[in-house]
């Protein structure tokens, strides 16, 4: 059964959030260092949409069989009912949340500290919460395989590695949650030192046979464990945010440099699984410098790639962004959906009222645009000001372990519609 809980009384004004700010302040790190890139004001021309940007299927309709892989039964928190599964969503825009990592478990939740438990709780929540779709990320930094003393570095990864992600992928279908995954994290890559550090600068950059031994040794078994979840793979992020790497010398050209990783790896993975849909996620934006993000979308970076779909991230109070107008006419011209990948509040401050306000107008701001879902960052307790939830609650019932902010309720609002 699917938790679609009502809870939570909130005031008119924050279910009915303005968006008529804009200015343009993004966190720079995706996921999790916590740090806040901004960029300065902008006034933005996002007013209007650039013409719809949608394909066949591109909301998730088209995923896969309705075949469920992830058998029957009841759970630890009750997500499966004992009997069929859940039908998925198809709404015309998809509400997801974040949850990146499993609580603080940076590059190691399905490996040295999976924790089923939590995994369940985290699940339950997100249904409950209004959520289609949960983003999850995979090899932020390297865990399911060490890495090798010398280039090529990667190496095999393991089953038990492998059997968690399986088990991932069928507990969300017990609870009619669509999975995106992203692969890897560029903002982990260039900041890390040591080998990991190497290890990250050598596959994007194809240098010592590193993205090949990447694509034998992690990427093709775990392409073989997607391939039996079709019905609930909604598609895979190469990696989040490669600004952090084009703009900051990880590649000698900026451009082509990612380009070509990006082109490599989509026709790898296409070769591989042609049902699966491909994107690369894009963040830090700058509206002063005109570049990151919606800029890099607008400008062509991911075009003529083989992206199935675009996914810009974007953190204001004020809930809306720069520069949408022309990401909507490249997205249109391309031929590609748009989805806001992340999105969340600018402050780093903890604040009921600053969140909601963010969220309802994120979600009112992008649902009128080319844009055909969005995706909070993030569900758990894990970053206390964009976190949707508090810990040491029952929330979701029966056996729940969070507290629904109340930016929460306007979630469900939002994934409650057709």
């Amino acid at each position: 059964m699917t938790h679609r809980l009502a809870f939570l009384v909130l005031p008119a004004s924050l279910l009915l959030a303005a968006c008529g700010q804009s200015s343009d302040s993004t966190r720079g790190p995706g996921g999790g260092d916590g740090g806040i890139s901004t960029e300065g004001a902008a006034t933005g021309d996002g007013a209007g949409s650039g013409g719809d940007a949608d394909v066949s299927g591109s909301d998730g309709g088209d995923a896969g069989a309705t075949s469920g892989d992830g058998g029957s039964g009841a759970d630890a928190t009750g997500g499966g009912d004992g009997g069929a599964l859940p039908p998925m969503s198809h709404q015309t825009f998809l509400i997801g949340y974040n949850e990146a990592w499993f609580g603080s478990s940076f590059a190691t939740d399905y490996a040295a500290d999976w924790d089923l438990t939590y995994v369940l709780h985290v699940l339950d929540g997100i249904a409950a919460g209004g959520g289609h779709l949960v983003r999850l990320w995979l090899w932020e930094a390297p865990q399911g395989f060490s890495l090798a003393a010398s280039p090529p570095y990667t190496q095999t990864v393991s089953q038990a590695f492998l059997a968690n992600v399986d088990t991932v992928l069928t507990e969300a279908r017990k609870r009619a949650l669509w999975v995106y995954l992203t692969l890897l994290d560029a903002n982990t890559i260039q900041k890390i030192t040591g080998t990991t550090h190497t290890w990250g600068v050598n596959l994007l950059t194809n240098q010592g046979g590193e993205l090949d031994a990447f694509n034998t040794n992690a990427l093709t078994p775990l392409l073989g464990v997607l391939n039996q979840h079709q019905d609930v793979m909604w598609g895979v992020d190469i990696v989040n945010e490669i600004q952090a790497c084009s703009q900051n010398g990880v590649f000698a050209d900026p451009t082509a440099g990612p380009r070509a990783f990006l082109q490599a790896e989509a026709t790898f993975i296409h070769s591989a699984s042609p049902w699966l849909k491909v994107t690369s996620s894009a963040g830090w934006p700058s509206s002063i410098l005109q570049k990151g993000a919606q800029y890099d979308i607008a400008s062509g970076l991911y075009s003529g790639l083989g992206l199935d779909f675009y996914d810009v991230h974007a953190y204001d109070d004020s809930g809306q962004f720069s520069g949408a107008t022309a990401m909507c006419n490249r997205a249109a011209t391309d031929g590609v959906p748009v989805y806001l990948g992340e999105f969340g509040q600018s402050s780093q401050t903890t604040s009921d009222t600053t969140q909601s306000s963010a969220t309802g107008s994120f979600l009112d701001w992008a649902s009128g645009l080319c844009m055909k879902g969005a995706f909070g960052w993030r569900f758990d307790p894990q970053e206390s000001y964009l976190a949707y939830t508090e810990a040491n609650g029952t929330w979701p019932p029966p056996n729940g372990i969070f507290t629904a902010r109340p930016a929460v309720q306007i979630m469900q609002v939002f994934g409650a519609k057709p």
